[in-house]
């Protein structure tokens, strides 16, 4: 039996020098295993990409976990197995000149242990949605600021407002102004813009937009 706990001694109580605690058995007791993990499918369709690589860890301990918990029970099998064959009745002589035995019950089969997958791995299937959710939020939260020092909010739609305001106002000279609720100051405060400022702060915004989207980013 030791040499089968091997395979599981990082998942094991084990005494001062490293050696399997048993009980009265000879079986192990497995430590506690990860709390915490997420279903990491569910998060990501909610958009919650926060810690992923945290989650994505956490799963990956938990297959290794579930691994060894399937390992102890089939500890426990074998040990029944072997205590169950070591007790059978002896052969009995029939009046014919026959013996009949008593037939042994056949060893469990150990499970697999699962590759260690790294966090990458784990995300690989998600990777194109993470890529986009990662990158929607970058949008969604991104800031510009112009060669006067005036800074602007650049989600998408703060640029289509920009352009708007550059339509509506295409008569105007560079220098007029055009008030503005800078991403500086609080919200619903307008200060002056001039024309001109506006048109960097929307070319910027549309600039990173195209940036944060391009795939070798």
């Amino acid at each position: 039996m030791t040499n089968k706990l091997d395979a599981i001694l990082d998942f094991i109580v084990l005494d001062d020098e490293q050696n399997p605690v048993l009980n009265e058995q000879g079986l192990p007791t497995l430590l506690q295993g990860p709390v915490g993990a997420k279903n990491i499918p569910e998060l990501i369709a909610k958009g919650k990409i926060r810690n992923l690589a945290l989650f994505a860890e956490l799963e990956s301990k938990t297959e290794q976990w579930g691994w060894a918990s399937a390992y102890y029970n089939y500890l426990v099998e074998l040990n029944e197995v072997e205590q169950y064959n070591a007790n059978l009745p002896a052969p009995v002589a029939n009046e014919d000149g026959s013996i009949t035995e008593a037939e042994t019950k056949p060893l469990p089969t150990p499970p697999e242990r699962p590759a260690i997958r790294t966090v990458d791995e784990v995300l690989e299937p998600y990777k194109i949605t993470i890529f986009k959710l990662e990158r929607q939020s970058q949008i969604d939260n991104a800031i510009v600021e112009i060669s006067t020092g005036k800074k602007f909010d650049a989600d998408e739609l703060s640029i289509t407002r920009l352009a708007n305001a550059l339509i509506k106002h295409w008569q105007l000279d560079d220098s007029d102004i055009i008030p503005w609720s800078t991403a500086d100051v609080g919200t619903g405060i307008m200060i002056d813009c001039t024309k001109a400022e506006i048109i960097e702060a929307h070319q910027l915004a549309t600039d990173n937009f195209a940036q944060t989207w391009a795939l070798n980013s």
